[in-house]
């Protein structure tokens, strides 16, 4: 079980609470791993998963990426099946611990996750971030082939995430224009600078904040958003009430200012997109009671239709973009 901590750095803090239960070893209706054993619930998306999980460090022999600054691999050491994996950044002035929370979390629910440092906190911009989560899934494959580790022979490469928070967020988005294959791609109050065009048709997820005043969501996340392709799976999910630090883990980092929805939309993402398992669509066609503003393209899209998919959305929260 993991502690719950508190800690202030530079402007930031880390709470990652996380309950270890027993595993089971459920469906797998994409060829990958998928951790519920029974119908998934609202309730079970919110909570730790099935698994136990175990951490992988650079002490235990993982790979010292030259584009990034101190890694851990959360993992689920039970199950046996080929696992997708999902790679997350911080934001400006932040370290590693700062979005760790999410890790227990994914891993929990059968999702191996590897959080990241950055070389230079204050001064990696996006472009960095990015290479920062390309260089992390270089990890990744390499941790798949060394034999003495605990994921040895157990990923399904071809099946990996990129998410990130704050200026993170934006360099999860440019590692998706980078790397087409990605299967899915997630910003946590996602910032970047003026002018930003996603052309990529990775399915992405934009978490952000009413109330956030270091990254405005009409100045930034809606930008994400509305800059991505139309015929990109995605959807937008605004916190009401919220700040900045709404999505640094499945609920928040000082409170649960989105009654669990933050991660149990963040869940759902990976699940239907990047481990392929339709039963959690139904988790993202339905407005959260904490959102302030919610819009999603994907109704009626099937993961294998991804290539031949146009938007069925008459209107849109991009509408009004240029009046904002």
């Amino acid at each position: 079980m993991f502690i719950r901590c508190l800690k202030v750095l530079f402007f930031l803090a880390f709470i990652g609470p996380h309950a270890s239960i027993n595993a089971y070893d459920g469906p797998n209706p994409a060829g990958v791993h998928s951790a519920a054993s029974t119908e998934p619930t609202i309730e079970s998306l919110a909570v730790a998963g099935p698994f136990d999980v175990e951490r992988l460090r650079e002490t235990d022999g993982l790979r010292d990426g030259p584009r990034y600054r101190g890694a851990t691999i959360y993992y689920p050491p039970e199950t046996a099946h080929p696992l997708a994996s999902v790679v997350i950044v911080p934001g400006w002035g932040s370290s590693e611990r700062s979005i760790q929370g999410w890790g227990p979390f994914f891993a929990s629910h059968g999702i191996v996750t590897m959080t990241i440092g950055t070389n230079n906190p204050p001064k990696d911009f996006p472009k960095d971030r990015a290479d920062a989560l390309v260089d992390a899934i270089a990890t990744l494959a390499a941790e798949n082939t060394r034999e003495e580790s605990p994921i040895f022979q157990r990923l399904d490469l071809s099946r990996i995430a990129v998410s990130g928070w704050s200026m993170g967020g934006g360099g999860a988005q440019l590692a998706a224009v980078q790397n087409p294959t990605l299967k899915a791609a997630i910003g946590l109050c996602p910032w970047h600078e003026p002018g930003g065009i996603f052309n990529h048709a990775v399915p992405l997820l934009i978490i952000g904040g009413e109330n956030d005043r270091r990254a405005p969501f009409n100045e930034h996340g809606l930008i994400h958003y509305c800059t991505t392709p139309s015929t990109t799976p995605k959807l937008l999910f605004e916190v009401r009430g919220a700040g900045h630090w709404v999505a640094n883990g499945p609920k928040g980092i000082y409170r649960d200012t989105g009654n669990g929805d933050v991660g149990r939309i963040a869940l759902a993402w990976l699940k239907v997109f990047l481990v392929g398992d339709e039963r959690y669509r139904k988790f993202l066609l339905t407005e959260p009671e904490s959102a302030s503003r919610f819009e999603t393209n994907i109704r009626g899209l099937m993961v294998s239709n991804v290539a031949s998919y146009n938007s069925v959305d008459a209107s849109s929260v991009c509408d009004t973009l240029d009046n904002l």
